[in-house]
């Protein structure tokens, strides 16, 4: 990032509308706290929403375990992130797998291949099957009915839909509670927020050419989501081994660069 990119952020930070975001979210974090009978537990994947999250978490309390979807498709940027992340809060992770461990070939000849020939209701039924099942099984069989996550309306249109029809702290029907206290934010509070806080984040975020840092995922080198965006041409400047891994593995990604 830019010293001009910092200053612009910090003054951003400044504002009272922004510091009103912020106090609004941890009153939404300590509400959550005091619902009767949820234990908590912070779903974290270490790119730019959840560190904000967690910084906001720390805040409020130092006793909120991290739950880490881990994959063999992560990029080192998160690990590098994690490691850094750990030092500064003294935190311990607890690890599930994606997918349960599936290899990428499997998911995509089940789903589909994201950005490319998945459609919208096997997105949904792939995140529900890939993410939402292996994590809520680990809370549960740990004790925990209830997770923050680090989810924002601007990201999506049925995250807007999910958080306007439910509201950013709900009940599921199964007795499941999930809070979202960065429901409200867009990419330049999170920003603000990294910065003025002095967050270490991944600096794959930096690589900004042919996707701006709002927009990058932090999802491994074998995702394919945003392929019209430009997401594999922006793996393959950045990531040329791991962009041949997945050409290897997924040769129609040529046609996307």
């Amino acid at each position: 990032m830019t010293d001009s990119e910092k200053e612009m952020y910090m003054l951003y930070a400044m504002l009272p509308a922004f510091k009103r975001k912020v106090e609004k979210s941890l009153s939404i974090i300590r509400d959550a706290f005091r619902i009767e009978n949820v234990k908590w537990s912070a779903s974290i994947s270490f790119g730019k929403d959840s560190l904000v999250l967690l910084d906001l978490l720390h805040q409020v309390t130092d006793r909120i375990p991290v739950h880490f979807m881990d994959s063999a498709y992560k990029l080192p940027d998160i690990y590098e992130t994690m490691e850094l992340t750990q030092q500064r809060y003294k935190f311990d992770i607890f690890k599930t797998h994606f997918a349960d461990g599936r290899p990428m070939q499997e998911v995509w000849e089940r789903f589909g291949i994201p950005g490319i020939n998945r459609t919208e209701s096997m997105q949904n039924k792939a995140l529900q099957v890939l993410k939402k099942e292996p994590s809520d099984r680990w809370a549960k069989e740990n004790g925990y009915n209830g997770v923050f996550w680090g989810i924002r309306k601007e990201e999506s249109r049925s995250r807007r839909w999910m958080i306007m029809s439910m509201g950013v702290t709900f009940e599921n029907t199964q007795g499941f509670y999930r809070c979202a206290p960065l429901a409200d934010w867009t990419a330049r509070d999170v920003w603000a927020y990294i910065v003025s806080r002095n967050l270490p984040y991944p600096k794959l975020y930096d690589y900004q050419k042919f996707q701006t840092r709002d927009w990058i995922r932090n999802t491994g080198w074998a995702t394919t989501d945003g392929a019209n965006e430009g997401r594999i041409l922006w793996l393959r400047e950045f990531y040329p081994e791991y962009y041949e891994k997945l050409e290897w593995m997924l040769p129609d990604v040529k046609s996307y660069t």
